[in-house]
């Protein structure tokens, strides 16, 4: 007994070493291949190679050094997770069959990049066209639009050091897909970012003809340190207290959005000014409804698209309501008194209304508006926006645009609540 204890014990260990050993090869193996075919354009050494039974490899003092952009990168650990061993060894095998990874997440601790470096200077110094998502990066900072790599040296930083995680979970059967990356970085802050969709399906080669929707969105910003940092280098820039720098951060960003057409409401804006003053929490979530077309949402009205994009928003974890915004003409004048709320029936001027101002139609009276971009609006409070080709045997049939391309599909004329035609 014994000895069948004895060798029984030799051959687990026996059978680990061989999978360690394995493991060991795998990465050695991949990261030889990766070396040879990049060795044109970069340079990658490495410490060491670190494997674990519970799903785990990973790379130590990872370095790599691009020789044109004469910088470098550093990752003092990178690894990537799966939840076992054997999600790891069937990793390969979906690979091959043309299949997404039901799971992975990549880990890198410790990456650091030079503020004076090349790198940092392509992330900085060449600001991201001014849309609705870069209006936070705008400041009131004298003759700076954008903090630049020298604005960061001036405020001290030196090297960036950042602990990230990717993650993401496939589920075949629900056909569900979720995203999740975790971003810390030194003397700055972290930022979090989720992501769900749904119809999702198992090959990649089949999202173009069945996209994915988007079923939730989660963007967070904690402990912003560099916010702090700006605001007190831009007041001292403008020779500004704190107090009235606030106000004129506030207004840059008021004013950022609106040359997008886009005008917060005042509670949102109020919020935001409590963010700035205290920049401990941010977090902003979106639950589009099923069916929304994210091009051309300019086309409904504001209050619409509220209600499609669902959105909540919490500033240092408390809630802001209510959520509303108003499109305006970015030429126009901002009115001394307050906005009025997108509940309310605002009046408009000429440019405004040709911009979006729509009729509603008789869904009886469909037939004859074949050819026409219409707004459908189901009793469930589904929004859609086509083109109508035609009506038949109690459905609309209708061309949705999604993404670059266009989709045919039905809406059952029971199922319809109102229909609008853009003027």
């Amino acid at each position: 007994m014994s000895k069948i204890l004895k060798w029984g014990l030799l051959s687990v260990l026996a059978v680990g070493l061989i999978i360690k050993l394995s493991l060991w090869w795998s990465v050695r193996s991949m990261m030889d291949d990766a070396i040879a075919k990049l060795s044109p354009f970069m340079d990658i050494s490495y410490g060491g190679i670190t494997s674990s039974f519970d799903g785990r490899v990973g790379l130590e003092k990872l370095q790599i050094r691009v020789p044109a952009m004469a910088d470098s990168l550093r990752v003092e650990h990178a690894e990537l997770k799966f939840k076992g061993l054997g999600e790891l060894l069937r990793f390969k095998e979906r690979l091959a069959e043309g299949k997404f990874p039901e799971q992975m997440a990549v880990s890198l601790k410790g990456l650091a990049l030079d503020v004076h470096g090349p790198f940092m200077q392509q992330l900085y110094n060449v600001p991201a066209e001014r849309s609705v998502f870069t209006a936070m990066s705008e400041v009131a900072c004298g003759s700076v639009r954008n903090i630049g790599t020298d604005e960061l040296l001036e405020m001290g930083y030196r090297t960036f050091e950042t602990d990230a995680e990717f993650s993401y979970l496939f589920q075949p059967g629900a056909q569900k897909l979720s995203f999740n990356l975790t971003s810390d970085t030194r003397d700055m802050g972290e930022v979090r970012l989720s992501l769900s969709l749904s119809n999702m399906s198992e090959k990649p080669g089949d999202l173009r003809a069945n996209p994915p929707h988007l079923s939730s969105v989660i963007f967070e910003l904690n402990d912003n340190q560099y916010q702090r940092k700006v605001q007190e280098f831009c007041a001292g820039k403008l020779g500004q207290s704190s107090e009235l720098y606030l106000k004129t951060a506030v207004q840059q960003f008021d004013t950022v959005l609106r040359s997008q057409r886009v005008a917060l409401g005042q509670s949102v804006l109020d919020a935001y000014g409590r963010y700035l003053k205290d920049p401990q929490s941010l977090r902003v979530e979106l639950t589009p409804t099923e069916g929304m077309a994210w091009d051309g949402l300019q086309f409904f009205e504001a209050k619409d698209v509220v209600t499609m994009l669902r959105p909540a928003v919490l500033v240092n974890q408390e809630l802001v309501q209510p959520v509303e915004f108003a499109w305006v003409d970015p030429l126009a004048r901002k009115q001394p008194v307050g906005m009025e709320k997108v509940t309310a029936a605002p009046e408009v001027d000429d440019s405004r209304r040709a911009v979006q101002q729509y009729e509603f139609v008789n869904v009886a009276d469909l037939p004859g508006y074949a050819g026409k971009r219409l707004q459908f609006i189901t009793y469930d409070g589904t929004y859609y926006q086509g083109v109508l080709h035609k009506v038949e045997n109690g459905k609309v049939y209708l061309s949705v645009q999604y993404g670059s391309g266009s989709a045919e599909m039905f809406l059952r004329l029971e199922k319809i609540d109102k229909v609008r035609v853009r003027l």
